[in-house]
This record gives structure tokens, C-alpha cells and sequence, in this order.
């Protein structure tokens, strides 16, 4: 009876907490709740599109009432992409409210906080972007005929226009598997017409008589005149508001949302162990790749055709890691509307570097992983002095003057393991002092970093003969492996991801014409783990069309002025075992007389031939051929 009244109790309490935040609300439908597993999942819309949302669990919460200290995953998101808010107003709102946040007690209730984003909203943002609505008013009017038509306004006209031929009309729409289809238009089933119907979002292009009339991806809109200019897209005001930070694709939104909270290197507990979400497989597809930004020489390189290939290449690999160098905003705003990496599973990591338009010929690494998210991760500088080096490692840095950045993102291998992946883009020959910065650079990482499992992956911007590098390398070879090196033998693959001899970007982009070797996957001898190699190659080598409607045309580019490297990599960690050893058997002629002694004292000596350890416990056996021949032979060779 009086768990009943407990319960009843609690649910009225509840109820009572969330109508009074519905009654400051402009609707009572601002407010939603919805199961999240074990919890209750409640949304509460704000002005312009965002929304505070928070998790709770009805059974354990009793008569406590909704504070900060009683709910989880507290957050302020966008609730959808109308947003109209523009990147510092954003950038502003979250500061404020992780400082509100920060500053209160644990017995503040979510009201107050509710209250206090409203007041900063109606103080800081409405009355700013009344002027700025009222401006633009007139200037919306007079270029809404050169708005973009969709697919759908598309597919009417065609369908209602007496002047087309529907029979030479082809629509091609994309299958989330298998890609780009190409159908009839008068087989072209919509959705709600067919089990098996198309959405129209899927909606890639439309040809009549073999020619593109319109495409989605290009902006390109020939039958109604409404087509767009490459600089139309990447307009500031069409850019989705971003930040810094871990990003995910949430399908009920349709929009990336930022994941918080965002856990720094030096904030990582080692003691809690990996989940699921935040392991590396076994097997793991790694692609690493500069892709050639479009500051220098834009009229030779062809960059949106070169983007739009390197689209299609990591759509067709489907990598778990892609590390990315040399991305520009342009290239990040065609990457977050592809399907493919929308819907299966990936996390982004972003660098300011990137968002920052403010910065003329800003750049910088893109780090995306596929169905996990690192358990931490910092942003960090590329160049560290002896003094701010080891801190700067392990902590995310917004010193304006810092240029170049690297990304280090923490993994699990499994529930106690685990592995740093470093994507480093070092300082190119155009740089002053450029090969002491690379040294410096180098030298700080093999001596700060915190763990011993890492692998620095991306453009090192420098070959095998930079002596200076490669003396660097040469300290650390007993601990740091070049994979490339393990793999093949140079005379007959020097795997120069940097050609200019066939590489058309990098005959444009070089000033030495030389071939190097400036991309790699560097692995310092991990404890208590062991990989393979299952294969390692350069992609990305064939020449694309600049013409793609034209490709009898003899007109070619490369992808971008360096190759990409692909690697396959099978981790296993080594765990230590006491059914394992390391051990010398007698000769056989001395078992009988050793086994006759061992019966009478060890009655279990039948487990184990007579032997006398030399290490024990030691590595368990399993798949261990390669610890045979590397440690068994040598002992052998001994005695």
C-alpha cells in the first residue's frame, strides 16, 4: 500500500514539475515526452528552433524534484534545420548556457534554467535579428525566382509540361545500398504509389536525351533557368551553423547535432573501461588522404569535379576510419549532405580551422569513424614548445595565433585497451623553417605522448631522402613502425603517395617536380597488443574525367595531388595467461626418470610435460605464429 501511494505520489509530483513548464511556454505542445529505453526522453521547444532536452527515470526519481542533479544528458540542440540563427549567435547561446549550467547548484531546477535562455534569447538574440529580418525582407522577395527548385517541382513540370517528351526523360535517384540507379520517368514509382517507391529526396538528376537537365549535387537547373552558381552553395547563409566538435547524424531530425559531453584526453578516466560504441573492430578499414585544397591555381586543378570523385571513392569503400587533410569549408558542406555518410552510422570529428570563414585560406583534418565514436578526444597544436608541449597534448587549445592543429581521438580495443589515433597534416616545404618544424614536431610527440599505443596517420610532408626526418624516425625505429616499410620493399614499391611524373595535381601544385613518400601510417610497439597487416595500397591513381557527360574526351585530372593510402589492419590484444609459459623441456631420454619422481609428488604433473619455466605466466598462444618465429627461433639460435 504504500509503495502504491509512493508511486502515485511521485507521478502527480512529476506531472506538476512539467506543467509549470508548460505554462511558460507559448504552446503546450513545446513541451514533448517520449520513451528513451529505460527513461523518459522530454523535449521543450524554445524560440527559433532550439530546444532543451533532458532524460529522466520516473521510477527512480521518487519525490525528487526535476534539478540539474536529477536528469541526464542535459543539452541545448537545434530542433531542426530552419534555424535561423547565424554561427556566433549560436556559438553565444551554447557558451551561455554551459555557463549557466556550470554556475548553478545541484538543486536548481530546470525551470529556472528554462527561464533564465528564454530571458537571454529575448534580450540578446530576437531583439538583434528583428532589424536584420525586417532589412532582408525586401531583398528575400526579389531573389526568390532564383531560388533552387526540388526535385519534386522538377518532376511536375516534366510530368504537366506538353513540350518535353516524357519517353527520353531518366531520373536517377539513389539507393542507400547499392548507389546511384537510373530509371524511366514514366516507370518512376513516387513512395506513397508503390511499395518499393522512390522518396523524392533520393532524387539525384534528370536527363532528357541523354543530357543533364538537372542535378541536386551540382545545383545545375537548365529546365527552369533557376541554376546556381558553385559560390551560391557554399554562401555563408546557407552553411549549417557548426562548431568545433564530435558530430552525428540524427535521422529523426535530419540534421548533424553536436555530441556532448565532450570528454578531453586528460579528462579520460583510464579506469572506466570501453563500451561498445567506442571500440575499434578487430579489423579495421583505415583510408588517410589529402585531398588538395582549391586556394592555389583553382582554374587548373578542377575542384569541383575532383571533390565530387572523391565523394564517390569513399561512398564505394565505406572505410570505419577516414582521415582527412587540406579540407576546406567548401569541401565539409558537400560531405554532410552525402547520403551514404548520413546513413550508415558515422561521427566527424570537425576542426575550428575548418568553420572558421573568417580566416582567409583556412583549412584543416576531418577525422570520420563508422558505427563508434572515440570514448575522448582533443584538438591540439601542431607546433609545441618544450614548455607547453606536454599539456597542449592531452588539451583542446583556442590560442588564435595556431594555424595548424592535429587531431588525437582516443579508441577502446576492447573493455581495458586502448589506442590513440593521431591526423597530423606537418608543415610543407612552402613553410619557414618547415623541416625543423616537422623535426620539432616529431620529436614532441614520441616524447609526450601518454600512452604507447598510437599511430599517427596523414601527410608527414616529407620523403625518404629528408635526412633531418628521417634521422628523427631512425631514434625511434625499435618502437615506432612504418607500415609502408613492413609491407614492401622500396626498390620495388618506394610508394610515393606524391608523384608529379604521373600525377597531374602535383606536377601543377610542385615546385621541385620531385617524387616523395608523404603520406604513412606510423604504429609504436603497442603493450600488450599485436596487429597484422592484411593489406596496405595506394588509391585513388586513376585519372577522372573533366567532363563527366564527355568522357571520350581526352581532357583528365587526378583526384587530388596525392594519392590516398588504404590500409587494413587486424589489432588483437595480447592478455596474459596461467595456462601459458615460456619453457624448456628436458631431453627425452630423461622424461622416464623425471616423470617417475614428478607422480609421487605433483599427482597433476599429467597437465604440463616436465619442464622448467623461464617465463611464467606469459602471453596466451592463441594465433601466436608470429611470436613463434619472432621470440622462439631467436632463443633456439642461443643454445
Amino acid at each position: 500500500m504504500d509503495d502504491k501511494n509512493n508511486a502515485t505520489k511521485t507521478t502527480i509530483t512529476i506531472t506538476d514539475q512539467l506543467n509549470s513548464l508548460r505554462s511558460i511556454l507559448r504552446s503546450d505542445d513545446y513541451l514533448q515526452i517520449q520513451p528513451s529505453g529505460d527513461y523518459e526522453q522530454v523535449r521543450i521547444k524554445l524560440d527559433y528552433d532550439i530546444q532543451i532536452s533532458f532524460l529522466f527515470d520516473s521510477l527512480n526519481i521518487l519525490n525528487k524534484s526535476l534539478t540539474i542533479n536529477n536528469v541526464h544528458n542535459l543539452r541545448i540542440t537545434k530542433s531542426s534545420n530552419k534555424c535561423q540563427l547565424n554561427n556566433e549567435q549560436w556559438t553565444n547561446i551554447r557558451k551561455y548556457f554551459d555557463e549557466l549550467i556550470q554556475n548553478q547548484n545541484e538543486s536548481s531546477s530546470l525551470l529556472s534554467i528554462v527561464q533564465s535562455i528564454q530571458g537571454y534569447l529575448l534580450k540578446n538574440i530576437m531583439q538583434k535579428t528583428k532589424k536584420i529580418m525586417e532589412t532582408t525582407a525586401v531583398e528575400d522577395v526579389s531573389t526568390m525566382s532564383n531560388t533552387f527548385r526540388g526535385a519534386d517541382l522538377i518532376f511536375n513540370r516534366i510530368l504537366h509540361d506538353k513540350s518535353i517528351d516524357r519517353s527520353q526523360v531518366i531520373i536517377g535517384y539513389e539507393d542507400r545500398f547499392t548507389g546511384i540507379h537510373e530509371i524511366a520517368f514514366n516507370e518512376f514509382k513516387k513512395v506513397h504509389e508503390h511499395e518499393y517507391g522512390v522518396p523524392m529526396h533520393r532524387i539525384r538528376y534528370f536527363k532528357i536525351n541523354g543530357c543533364i537537365v538537372w542535378d541536386r549535387t551540382r545545383k545545375l537547373d537548365i529546365l527552369t533557368g533557376s541554376e546556381q552558381q558553385n559560390e551560391t552553395t557554399y554562401d555563408t547563409e546557407e552553411r549549417p551553423i557548426l562548431v568545433q566538435g564530435l558530430y552525428h547524424f540524427d535521422q529523426s531530425l535530419q540534421q548533424w547535432i553536436i555530441q556532448y559531453p565532450h570528454i578531453t584526453l586528460t579528462s579520460d578516466n583510464p579506469k572506466v573501461p570501453s563500451t561498445n560504441e567506442t571500440c575499434l573492430p578487430e579489423r579495421c578499414h583505415i583510408v588517410t588522404w589529402n585531398i588538395l585544397f582549391d586556394y592555389y591555381q583553382p582554374a587548373l586543378i578542377y575542384t569541383s569535379q575532383r571533390y565530387r570523385s572523391i565523394l564517390d571513392t569513399l561512398k564505394s569503400l565505406l572505410p570505419d576510419i577516414i582521415c582527412l587533410q587540406e579540407v576546406t569549408y567548401n569541401f565539409l558542406n558537400l560531405l554532410l549532405n552525402e547520403i551514404w555518410l548520413q546513413e550508415n552510422n558515422y561521427y566527424i570529428i570537425i576542426m575550428k580551422n575548418i568553420i572558421d570563414s573568417d580566416k582567409e585560406k583556412s583549412y584543416g583534418q576531418l577525422m570520420i569513424m563508422k558505427n563508434f565514436r572515440p570514448r575522448s578526444f582533443s584538438i591540439c597544436p601542431l607546433d609545441l614548445s618544450d614548455n607547453d608541449g606536454e599539456t597542449a597534448v592531452a588539451t583542446t587549445v583556442t590560442k588564435q595565433k595556431i594555424t595548424k592543429e592535429l587531431i588525437i581521438a582516443r579508441f577502446g580495443l576492447n573493455t581495458k585497451a586502448t589506442i590513440d589515433l593521431i591526423n597530423l597534416h606537418l608543415h610543407s616545404d612552402l613553410s619557414r623553417n618547415a623541416s625543423e618544424k616537422r623535426c620539432q614536431t616529431l620529436e614532441n610527440l614520441f616524447k609526450k605522448m601518454k600512452t604507447s599505443n598510437y599511430m599517427l596517420i596523414g601527410d608527414f610532408n616529407f620523403g625518404d631522402n629528408n635526412l633531418k626526418e628521417q634521422n628523427i624516425l631512425a631514434l625511434y625505429e625499435n618502437k615506432v613502425h612504418d607500415l609502408w616499410k613492413d609491407v614492401y620493399n622500396f626498390d620495388q614499391n618506394p610508394g610515393y603517395t606524391f608523384d608529379p611524373s604521373t600525377n597531374l595535381c602535383a606536377h601543377i601544385t610542385s615546385q621541385s617536380q620531385t617524387n616523395r613518400r608523404l603520406d604513412r601510417y606510423l604504429i609504436h610497439t603497442l603493450d600488450k597488443l599485436s596487429y597484422s597487416i592484411e593489406h596496405l595500397s595506394m588509391i585513388g591513381i586513376e585519372k577522372i574525367p573533366i567532363d563527366p557527360l564527355n568522357i571520350d574526351n581526352n581532357q583528365r585530372i587526378n583526384q587530388s595531388d596525392h594519392y590516398a593510402l588504404q590500409l587494413i589492419i587486424n589489432f588483437r590484444t595480447r592478455s596474459i595467461s596461467h595456462r601459458s609459459g615460456l619453457v624448456i623441456l628436458p631431453t627425452l631420454n630423461t622424461w622416464s626418470i623425471i616423470h617417475s619422481y614428478s607422480k609421487e609428488f605433483y599427482p597433476s604433473d599429467d597437465l604440463w610435460p616436465s619442464h622448467i619455466n623461464l617465463l611464467w605466466p606469459f602471453f596466451d598462444l592463441i594465433d601466436c605464429q608470429a611470436d613463434q618465429e619472432d621470440i622462439l627461433l631467436r632463443l633456439r639460435l642461443l643454445l
